[in-house]
């Protein structure tokens, strides 16, 4: 490979023979090699075989050939990758508008300027993205393309307008104002791009005057061109009343030099509360004090808003002046700014005893708010001193402090000694019981299914369908087993409960299971399990359903109504319209009232019903309620209808005000 690409810069008439015997060599590789070479020979000799290499859709190497020919530049690969651009293929004209744009001959421009009135706006944005140079007549054109708005070429336009220079300046102003985001940023890029002293004054210009996100997009490019200027602009537009709005102020930030830090606390002391919270930061990190001091006072005495930008900006300055300010806020202070100031110190100093401390007070400070958050936060420290401190709220008087221990002792898992209090915890006090269970299930632990098998066979259905939304998660054998239990329970209310949890798996097991349990003695239980058939939404819940609603008790059928609704399928829209027909009054209001999801079938039902001088008034009110909920346009008479029967759009019937969607 690199003796023929050696061959390809001798070019020589023995050399080109060597290229295009390789053209056929079987080794990818060196084929490929070889194609190239041919293109940075710039031998005619070569043409041929590019051509065809190049035209051969399916061919390995068609866009190495493609590439060569652009290299190559003659005015046959010139014709030929016009033709290709101006094919049907995409890529492979994309392609060719790319090698003609490497193609240095007044032929390969005047192709590329040809394209750019491509039908294709695909094309013609390629071949604007490939110009090199913009003199006075495509200025023109491409003014006229920005101003046409087409988004699929606007972009690109402006990108080219960089090529122009200074010329392209007051285009690419006023692009810069109008348009989407992408095409505004771009604009703005291409000023930057230019360059000088009257893209400077431009991108100033935008700056002062541009809406914000034009005139951030501004701020940047004036802080990567540099200079005097440009900064002098970044400092005026950073001390006005814009400074945060406008992006500047930001910039100035991450600049370097002493004028900054003045500039700066220029801001904090005249500043807005926007202004403050980006400069600040850079300050405060630096070591300033009175930037320090500023930041302190506002934490405890200034709004909320600014007491959160502070105590962000402390914990986020990283230096022992600022975490001692943390501490100091975190002892002394109260409310929002004492809990912010916890929870910066737990993820910038897990480990400093004082913190834990801190947190270790505001768990038995018998306030608990301040109590519970103080529990969160332990857990997240995850030390031993943390774990000790949990365990011991287990006994807390106050319920919900002592849950929030149980939840925060999660992150000790694994734990033989938090495991035997959880467990004892559990024991003498039932109403933390469920919290402990939770945890023990979530962890996969033994003792969690022990505790939910208790819940399960209690006569308590509450807490046995907590115990079964846990398991049901946990997908083990164990919970199956549970599960069966559950469903055959005495208690009617608990198998309902386990019908209800199976919602969450969705298995074929879970369906049949779920179809099973439609034959229960108690009708609760039966609508649970047509209910969750719904949520479940397969292939096969779905078929069940539509036949449910078909046949069988009244109350059942319109369980298996309601959970039709929740079927996104036309098959279930179809059934939903037939059902509004239903000679059962309480099947065809459940159809009317679960369509509020299906399709055009439903609101020709619903106008049939409504149109129909023998429909039941109450069914004949409840369909033009549907039709004026689902917004639809009505014919005349089913509009003079609906008015009639449930109002106008917006106004009230048996007052409930109906709008159109």
């Amino acid at each position: 490979e690199a003796i023929l690409t050696c061959y390809g810069r001798i070019a020589t008439a023995h050399a080109i023979d060597a290229l295009l015997e390789h053209t056929g060599d079987d080794r990818p590789h060196v084929r490929t090699t070889a194609i190239a070479a041919l293109g940075a020979s710039q031998s005619a000799a070569g043409e041929p075989k590019l051509v065809e290499v190049a035209e051969k859709m399916g061919d390995p190497d068609q866009s190495t050939a493609v590439s060569a020919l652009g290299t190559l530049g003659s005015d046959t690969a010139v014709a030929e990758l016009t033709k290709l651009a101006r094919g049907d293929n995409f890529d492979l004209a994309t392609s060719a508008i790319t090698a003609l744009g490497s193609a240095s001959s007044d032929e390969a421009t005047a192709a590329i300027h040809a394209l750019i009135d491509a039908p294709d706006p695909r094309i013609a944005a390629a071949a604007l993205g490939v110009i090199d140079s913009v003199d006075g007549p495509l200025l023109g054109r491409l003014g006229q393309i920005i101003k046409s708005g087409d988004p699929r070429l606007v972009s690109a336009a402006i990108g080219a307008l960089a090529k122009a220079g200074e010329p392209a300046l007051p285009t690419l102003r006023t692009a810069a104002t109008i348009g989407g985001h992408a095409e505004r940023a771009t604009a703005v890029n291409a000023i930057g791009e230019i360059g000088g002293a009257k893209a400077v004054a431009v991108l100033g210009e935008l700056l002062a005057t541009a809406e914000p996100y034009t005139s951030r997009a501004a701020a940047r490019a004036l802080a990567a061109l540099g200079g005097k200027d440009a900064r002098e602009l970044l400092f005026n537009a950073a001390m006005s009343e814009r400074g945060a709005s406008s992006g500047a102020l930001a910039v100035v930030a991450e600049l370097q030099g002493d004028d900054v830090d003045q500039a700066l606390l220029a801001v904090l002391k005249s500043g807005s509360s926007d202004d403050r919270e980006v400069a600040l930061p850079r300050l405060v990190k630096a070591g300033n004090p009175e930037a320090f001091q500023l930041a302190l006072k506002l934490a405890r005495d200034g709004s909320r808003s600014d007491k959160a930008v502070a105590v962000r900006t402390l914990a986020e300055a990283g230096t022992p002046q600022a975490a001692d300010a943390l501490i100091q806020l975190a002892s002394k202070g109260y409310g929002d700014v004492r809990e912010r100031a916890l929870r910066a110190l737990v993820q910038s100093q897990p480990g400093n005893p004082m913190v834990t401390q801190l947190l270790r007070d505001s768990l038995t400070s018998g306030q608990r708010d301040q109590a519970t958050t103080a529990a969160s936060l332990l857990g997240q420290i995850g030390s031993d001193a943390a774990r000790q401190a949990l365990l011991a709220a287990l006994g807390a008087k106050d319920t919900r402090v002592s849950q929030a221990a149980v939840a925060a002792l999660g992150n000790f898992a694994g734990n033989d000694q938090v495991k035997t209090a959880l467990l004892a915890a559990a024991k003498d006090n039932p109403e933390i019981r469920q919290r402990v269970m939770g945890e023990l299930v979530q962890s996969g632990d033994p003792e969690g299914l022990k505790l939910a098998q208790a819940a399960v066979a209690g006569d308590d259905p509450d807490i046995a369908r907590q115990a079964l939304w846990m398991l049901a998660t946990a997908n083990t054998a164990d919970s199956e087993a549970l599960f069966a239990s559950a469903l055959g329970n005495k208690q009617s209310a608990i198998r309902a409960a386990a019908v209800e949890a199976m919602s969450r798996n969705s298995d074929e097991k879970t369906t049949e299971t779920l179809v099973r349990m439609m034959n229960d003695s108690d009708a609760d239980v039966r609508q649970a399990a047509l209910s969750t058939l719904g949520r479940v939404g397969s292939e096969r819940a779905a078929s069940v359903l539509m036949s449910a609603a078909q046949s069988g008790k009244p109350e059942d059928r319109v369980a298996a109504v309601s959970s039709l609704a929740m079927l996104d399928s036309p098959q279930a829209g179809s059934q939903l319209a037939r059902l509004m027909r239903d000679p059962d009054a309480s099947v065809a209001q459940a159809a009317i009232g679960a369509a509020y999801n299906a399709g055009p079938e439903a609101d020709q039902a619903l106008a049939s019903l409504v149109n129909d001088a023998g429909t039941a008034a109450d069914v004949k009110a409840m369909a033009a309620s549907q039709l004026r909920m689902r917004g639809n346009q009505l014919d005349a008479t089913t509009e003079a209808n609906v008015i009639k029967l449930v109002g106008g759009d917006g106004e009230s019937y048996g007052g409930i005000v109906v709008h159109r969607r």
